[in-house]
């Protein structure tokens, strides 16, 4: 009896701990290859995060919305932490970055028939429509130039759809999204090439809003487990199953 009694007395001390531990809300854009809710385990970057998160003892759930929802509902404080965002000053006002997860190549991406192969300034592809995500950040040099027809789209497939049809001549992304968005939509996605050179090498981080009350514990725990996770070879690992190296 007295084993039994200090089994349940044992058992009473770890359930609420087990109750207890947090579950981390996470939200993103639909944004294949890298992460979407149409690929397993959400792609090879929210597989990433979720196993970085399980290292430090927690648990995630995620959810995919349009990117500028995915931005207000963090800012607020509605959900923890955005996965997969850029840096930018702006954006450090609001968010918590966590070190960096993956680096991914953005540039100007056009169809055949586009005049230029290349350019060698901004000014000089001023005269043409593009095209970007509302709310995103591309690089400093080209979010700080003042594009004199810039038109910002919610989401990858209205991009795409635009470039398609001629109503814009060129789209700054991921060429990887934005051939994979173009599959989606039936659209031919070899005909998709970058104009020369690219634009930027970014790294993709996890934003964690600074309106929860244990933003900096989310934020070293996420980098804790993350760093023992590349240590380990867990994460040559996910890259491996998703077919990324």
């Amino acid at each position: 009896m007295k084993k039994l009694t200090k089994f349940l007395s044992a058992l009473a001390i770890a359930l609420p701990i087990t109750i207890q531990a947090q579950t981390v809300e996470l939200t993103t854009m639909n944004w294949p290859p890298f992460y979407g809710e149409g690929l397993e385990k959400g792609g090879f970057i929210t597989a990433i995060v979720n196993e970085a998160f399980t290292q430090s003892g927690y648990d995630s759930t995620i959810e995919f919305t349009a990117w500028q929802t995915a931005l207000s509902t963090v800012k607020s404080g509605d959900k923890d932490a955005i996965v997969g965002g850029y840096y930018s000053d702006e954006r450090a006002q609001e968010y918590l970055y966590s070190i960096p997860i993956y680096t991914v190549l953005a540039g100007l991406i056009k169809k055949p028939d586009f005049p230029l192969t290349n350019y060698s300034s901004f000014e000089s592809i001023d005269q043409y429509s593009i095209a970007k995500l509302k709310g995103s950040v591309i690089g400093e040099s080209f979010d700080n130039f003042t594009f004199s027809n810039l038109k910002e789209y919610q989401e990858v497939s209205d991009a795409i759809k635009a470039l398609d049809s001629g109503e814009v001549q060129l789209y700054a992304d991921s060429l990887a999204v934005a051939k994979e968005a173009a599959k989606a939509q039936g659209i031919d996605a070899s005909q998709l090439q970058i104009l020369i050179p690219p634009l930027e090498e970014n790294d993709l981080y996890v934003l964690i809003s600074k309106s929860i009350p244990n933003a900096e514990i989310l934020r070293d725990a996420f980098n804790k487990g993350l760093m023992e996770i590349q240590m380990s070879g867990r994460y040559n690992e996910i890259l491996t199953e998703f077919n990324q190296q």
